[in-house]
């Protein structure tokens, strides 16, 4: 089908169909070995070899078209069949890129019509709760892009349709796969800092600094799930919550700096400082913004007897001290840890170390491995509490 002109294309009263004109024009698939059956469900564990790979439908084409796609599309166990976006041109567009076979603007016709295996959902994040139960719904595996939910009774109920479901369910918090990361969490578990008491976790980029940086979107919206919180927030709390375990309370101050852009008023956050206290009493504060300075993020976990330092954003270094030694040095990442350079986006091979463990999951018959719905929910109370004492100006329990 003609997709409609940018002019035409209008939109439905349901979230998920968001063009009259549903379905684009199509391509044959090159790969011979694309399942053509339904999808896996959770009871049938269906083996996933290089013979049978698992049909992957992806909604969104920003983020998946910069590392989702691609990675999906050269991994040896999944191949993309379709993908949908709000924009026509655009899912034309990355369709043809990177030889993805059908492009829709509805993304339940897409599941009814592709009947994938594994659905990713990159959308903004207002789509999230909708797509994730149609998905569950339809018996088909989902990764869902952070933040999780628009607030904790959605991701409440994400997580209630996937274990009602039975399906293996995913967030894609790529971040825990940084290898100074992976190697710090280790180094936590034979307790190199001792009892952890403190944690600093900063990040400040300058990539909206200026009105004029970027377009009035969804990230600006905070009725959409826009804003800093959400996006780089979110990974923030997953990561310290693995590290540090149950948080207890918030206390949080958001900002918005940069209040208009293209005529339009911003509602989203772009800055915050915050701190988390966990059920143990050690507290973790953080200090984000994406309108201050170039690009600087550091993540420092100080304990009893030492501390660990990942000194920068992509997570390929790690300085290391003992209380004993009085010194601080850069500890070797172990190659154990390393993973295999790509070209591209910088994220790519940790989102191919997650598409790993989500494959071998729907392969075995496994329950859902981390970072699953679970731990999306716990981000998402977090991120609510952090709003809440924004506003209230207090702490708020968790």
């Amino acid at each position: 089908m003609k997709c409609p002109s940018p002019s035409s294309a209008s939109r439905s009263a349901n979230p998920l169909n968001w063009n009259t004109d549903t379905k684009l024009d199509t391509v044959p698939l090159s790969d011979p070995y694309v399942a053509k059956g339904g999808p896996i469900h959770a009871e049938e564990c269906l083996a996933v070899t290089e013979s049978k790979k698992l049909r992957v439908a992806v909604a969104g084409t920003s983020f998946a078209g910069a590392v989702q796609i691609p990675v999906f599309q050269s991994h040896a166990r999944t191949q993309v069949v379709a993908l949908s976006s709000g924009r026509a041109e655009r899912a034309r567009a990355v369709a043809a890129e990177h030889g993805v076979g059908a492009a829709y603007t509805d993304f339940e016709e897409m599941l009814d019509s592709e009947r994938p295996d594994l659905v990713s959902i990159t959308t903004p994040p207002h789509l999230h709760h909708p797509m994730v139960l149609s998905a569950a719904r339809r018996g088909i595996h989902i990764l869902c892009e952070k933040p999780f939910a628009l607030n904790s009774p959605e991701a409440e109920a994400m997580l209630k349709a996937a274990d009602e479901a039975g399906v293996i369910a995913m967030v894609d918090f790529e971040f825990r796969y940084l290898p100074a990361r992976t190697f710090l969490m280790d180094l936590l578990r034979q307790n190199y800092v001792g009892k952890i008491r403190m944690v600093e976790f900063s990040a400040h980029f300058g990539w909206r600094s200026d009105a004029q940086d970027v377009e009035w979107n969804w990230w600006s919206d905070e009725r959409r799930g826009g804003g800093l919180l959400g996006a780089v927030g979110s990974h923030a709390v997953d990561s310290l919550q693995m590290w540090m375990g149950k948080p207890r309370r918030v206390m949080c101050d958001l900002s918005t700096f940069v209040k208009e852009r293209e005529g339009q008023a911003v509602t989203s956050d772009d800055a915050a400082a915050m701190i988390i206290e966990f059920s143990s009493g050690a507290q973790a504060v953080l200090h984000m913004s994406a309108v201050a300075g170039v690009e600087m993020s550091q993540v420092g976990i100080y304990g009893s007897k030492g501390q660990l330092v990942i000194p920068d954003y992509r997570g390929h270094s790690i300085l290391g001290g003992k209380r004993s030694a009085r010194a601080v040095q850069a500890l070797e990442v172990p190659s154990r840890y390393q993973l295999p350079k790509e070209a591209g986006h910088f994220l790519r091979p940790q989102f191919r170390a997650l598409v790993d463990s989500l494959v071998d999951a729907i392969a075995g018959g496994h329950p859902s491995p981390n970072p699953n719905f679970k731990d999306g929910l716990i981000s998402q109370q977090v991120l609510d509490a952090a709003r809440a004492s924004s506003k209230k100006g207090c702490w708020v329990e968790l």
